[in-house]
């Protein structure tokens, strides 16, 4: 996430028919961010004296956390996007450059033209989002949250913790060995997320989601690693009332860079 950071895009006219449309470009670190016409859809530009534009964008990272979904398409403002990959279940996606404003986002199956979900999102400038497409057995939906860091320490890690199951109850996230973060991952309700919380680096850690209610645990992940400065999100994803292995709850793990 340190690479999309306060990064303001600047283009000349000559230039934009050689940068790649759709998506936007990927947020490197140390370079300005080049960004070019239909990044997640246009808006308007300042021009400044030496016929340039300056505009500081927001940025995007897109994950499927529907299981049923199969393989989408990402739709911004009724344009198809390219996406770098097969954007299928599981597939997080990496920061892409967004215009600022308000914005519509949907998702069709691949190389379909049958919006499956849409929704309205407003993007503010110089930040990032992270995009979820949730399932509940054919109800899609898209959830959005912001990505906001704050203070950083480099011998951490950073996690967070997101509930992405559309019909799960409050779930609450432990981490084996303790990491003293119990209350900084509990009672998370759909959509909702934690703040980024610095914790002991670990190659190997155990995840548990754990019904914030019952204290029941309804799915685990072993051998996670987490390491010094880097920044996760950790998310239950799936379908809370199926116990078929291809849908049923599960946690998920990305590194957000």
């Amino acid at each position: 996430m340190k690479k999309w950071m306060q990064f303001v895009g600047k283009y000349r006219k000559d230039a934009v028919q050689s940068v790649d449309a759709g998506l936007g470009t990927h947020f490197r670190p140390g370079l300005m961010l080049m960004v070019a016409v239909a990044i997640l859809a246009l808006s308007s530009c300042l021009k400044t004296d030496n016929n340039s534009y300056s505009v500081q964008v927001a940025a995007v990272t897109l994950i499927n956390a529907a299981p049923q979904s199969g393989p989408l398409d990402f739709i911004s403002d009724g344009n198809r996007n390219y996406l770098p990959a097969l954007f299928d279940y599981d597939t997080v996606l990496a920061y892409r450059s967004a215009y600022p404003g308000f914005r519509v986002f949907g998702v069709t199956a691949h190389n379909s033209n049958m919006l499956l979900t849409s929704q309205q999102f407003y993007l503010e400038p110089g930040v990032a989002y992270s995009l979820f497409v949730t399932d509940t057995l054919g109800d899609l939906q898209l959830a959005m949250i912001k990505d906001s860091l704050g203070a950083q320490d480099s011998s951490k890690a950073m996690v967070r913790f997101t509930n992405m199951s559309q019909d799960a109850p409050e779930l609450s996230l432990e981490l084996s060995p303790s990491a003293g973060t119990g209350e900084d991952f509990a009672q998370v309700a759909y959509s909702k997320a934690t703040h980024f919380t610095a914790i002991t680096p670990l190659d190997s850690y155990t995840l548990k989601l754990v019904n914030t209610e019952t204290g029941k645990t309804l799915a685990s992940s072993s051998g996670i690693s987490l390491l010094a400065g880097k920044i996760y999100t950790i998310w239950a994803k799936g379908v809370f009332n199926s116990q078929d292995s291809q849908l049923k709850l599960g946690i998920g793990v990305m590194e957000n860079e």
